[in-house]
Parts: structure tokens; C-alpha cells; sequence
């Protein structure tokens, strides 16, 4: 068995990477691994995972053992993680195909990158074309032992649930209440965290979401459109939740504008019989169980590659210095971008970039300086 070091940028709300973190670390705790985990921001899920006796920490100082291997969500806290373990393999996992810390970075030690979307796997091919045969897609995977099926859906939809990302928020509360359909509103920007989401989804029998709260309400058999601040995909269908699971369900197919008019539109498609059959699908192809057992094949194949070909240290250490410039640049060029944005209802990148999530010495406080040099540039 391993001891697997699982690197994330926060553990604090239920976002996409703080849930994948939270299920992994549980679900590889139970095939026997030894699981760590190291965040720069610690918050309430991090205190829950504690709870549980899972060591996590923000000063890898405090880790009670040094990994077998690294697996990482994100690049910037990877760096900090490296510098500390020059010698112990990572496998690189992109959830984010624009953000700064996702900015994929060619390490001796990353013996892995892998991606949940193709628009994740074309930013990683778009950086580093030599690692065309070396980039896995990785779908995102769902807890069916928590997410289990619902009642067979009614005839007609009735109660609507809305996962807050925007401005797209008051048509579909317009568009269900055209219809008659009651709707509820879950997420940070609604003011309703919930610890109990598999619990509610199986009271609604359409949802309105994009990532992995879409995937979590198909697989409990909820008709989903996709649907965010940034534009509008459609409902889910058998015709196209294969290649929209290949996009993770995100922001790169919100390609309509959103409207009264379309979201009736979608919501009128609805079929209780479709839908359970989008719900066959995910839960046959989109299971926890599944990924851990490829993300435990793939954690072996890294060990075996590490020991056949070990990496030098000092070569590390050389590379780990230079891949500061790729990391600063993409840093840089979303800050700048996002300052001569108009503001907007939706702005992920903004949130993240403009709140000091993390300050101290070391990487971090030096990207911290970065971000503030930056936002101060006269040439804003």
C-alpha cells in the first residue's frame, strides 16, 4: 500500500476539486492507503476530514511521514510540495482549463498528467506538445454509495433546484415560474452550503448546474440542464451526455445566451423515461469505484517508472526554479485581464485573484507579493 500525498488549493466550501479530494482521500483510505492531504487555506472541510483522523496539513513541515507519491490538483501548491519531496513522483491532475494555478508546468517528477476535460487536456497539450502520448483524460466520478438512484422522476416536472454560478439565476427562476415549477436555490453565491446534497437531490426532478453538481443530480436520476452565468448548453440527453461528460459539463459548452425564452424551451424537453437512461449511463461510466481503480493502476505505474528511472535532485531543483516563469506569466496575464474586465455577476477567476487566500513566507507569500505588484501596476 501507498502513502499518497493528495496536493489542493483549499478545502474550506464543497466546490469541484474540494469534493474530488474529499471522496478520493475516503476512498483510497479504504483500499488500505496511508492518505495526507496539503492545502494552503484550511477551512471546514479540511476540519471535517480532520475529524476523521486524516492528517491535513498546511506546513508540510507537520506531515507525519514522507509519500510514496504525489497527486496533485492543482500546480501552484505542487511547487512547494516539490521543492520539499524533489525525489517522490507526482501524477499531475488539470481540473481547470484557464485558471493561474492550473498552469500546466514539465517537471522530471511529474510522471503523469492528467486531465477531467478535453478543454483540461488541450491546455496541457497546448503548453507541452511533446507530452501528447502522456496525458490521460480523467473523467470526475461520483460516490454512488451516497449518490443513490432516486424514485422514478413524474411525468411533468415539479420542483426545480438551481446551483447559484451568476447572473442566470433570475431567468430560470422567470422560466420556472412561466412553467409552474417551484424552485430552490443551492451554493455559495445563494447563501445555502449544504453538507447533505445526496439527500436533497433525490426531492427534485430538475436541476439547473454545470460540473460535478450536474453529474452528482444525473446520477441520481434528475433531469439536469446545463445551464451558468456564462450561457447556456441544454438538457442533458442520451444524444449527448457522453461527449458533454468529455467537457466535464463546464463552461466551454455554455455557448447560447441565456433567456426566458430558451430555458422554457429546455425545461419543455423534459422526459422522465431520457432521463433515467442519462442516469444508466453516468452511474455505468462515471463511478468512484471505477476511478480508484484507474487512479490506483496509474499510481502504479508512476512507482514503477520512478524505480526504473529515478530523477536527479539537483535536476529537480534547477527545473523547479524555471517553472516560476510559466506559473508568474499565467498569473499575470488573468490578472490583468480580470482588472479591465467589467464587472459581472460571474467572475470565478476575480474571486480567486482579489481575495488574499494565502500570505507567509516562502512560494507562497511570494506569490502573494506577485498579486499585489500586479493588481498595483500603473499600466491597469
Amino acid at each position: 500500500m501507498s502513502r499518497i500525498l493528495i496536493v489542493t488549493i483549499g478545502l474550506v466550501d464543497r466546490s469541484g476539486t474540494e469534493v474530488v479530494t474529499f471522496e478520493t482521500a475516503h476512498g483510497l483510505r479504504r483500499r488500505g492507503h496511508d492518505v495526507a492531504i496539503f492545502t494552503p487555506e484550511i477551512g471546514p472541510l479540511a476540519h471535517a476530514l480532520l475529524r476523521e483522523g486524516f492528517p491535513v496539513v498546511d506546513d508540510l513541515a507537520a506531515l507525519p511521514w514522507t509519500p510514496t507519491i504525489i497527486q496533485a490538483n492543482q500546480t501552484f501548491p505542487l511547487l512547494e510540495v516539490i521543492a520539499r519531496f524533489p525525489d517522490v513522483p507526482v501524477l499531475s491532475i488539470c481540473h481547470d482549463a484557464t485558471i493561474w494555478y492550473n498552469e500546466p508546468l514539465d517537471l522530471p517528477t511529474i510522471f503523469k498528467h492528467a486531465a477531467v476535460s478535453l478543454a483540461c487536456r488541450d491546455r496541457i497539450l497546448g503548453r507541452l506538445p511533446h507530452l501528447a502520448d502522456n496525458v490521460e483524460l480523467l473523467h470526475n466520478a461520483v460516490d454512488l454509495g451516497a449518490y443513490r438512484t432516486r424514485g422514478a422522476l413524474a411525468a411533468q416536472p415539479r420542483r426545480a433546484l438551481l446551483s447559484h454560478h451568476g447572473n442566470h439565476m433570475p431567468a430560470v427562476r422567470a422560466a420556472c415560474a412561466h412553467l409552474g415549477l417551484e424552485v430552490d436555490a443551492l451554493g455559495a453565491g445563494a447563501g445555502q452550503v449544504v453538507a447533505d446534497l445526496p439527500a436533497r437531490l433525490v426531492h427534485y426532478d430538475i436541476v439547473f448546474a454545470i460540473g460535478r453538481m450536474a453529474l452528482e443530480a444525473m446520477a441520481v436520476g434528475c433531469a439536469v440542464v446545463v445551464v451558468g452565468g456564462r450561457g447556456l448548453a441544454g438538457l442533458t440527453t442520451t444524444d449527448t451526455v457522453s461527449s458533454w461528460r468529455d467537457h466535464n459539463f463546464g463552461f466551454v459548452l455554455l455557448t447560447r445566451p441565456v433567456s426566458v425564452d430558451a430555458l422554457v424551451t429546455e425545461i419543455s424537453r423534459y422526459d422522465a423515461v431520457d432521463a433515467a437512461q442519462v442516469s444508466e449511463f453516468i452511474r455505468r461510466h462515471s463511478s468512484l469505484d471505477s476511478y480508484l481503480d484507474r487512479l490506483e493502476a496509474i499510481h502504479r505505474e508512476i512507482l514503477a517508472g520512478s524505480a526504473a528511472s529515478p530523477k536527479d535532485r539537483d535536476a529537480s531543483i534547477i527545473a523547479l526554479g524555471k517553472a516560476f516563469r510559466p506559473l508568474a506569466s499565467a498569473l499575470e496575464s488573468q490578472v490583468r485581464a480580470e482588472m479591465t474586465r467589467p464587472q459581472a455577476s460571474e467572475s470565478p477567476a476575480r474571486a480567486e485573484i482579489t481575495k488574499p487566500q494565502v500570505t507567509g513566507n516562502g512560494l507562497r507569500g511570494l506569490i502573494s507579493n506577485c498579486i499585489r505588484w500586479i493588481v498595483k501596476s500603473p499600466s491597469r
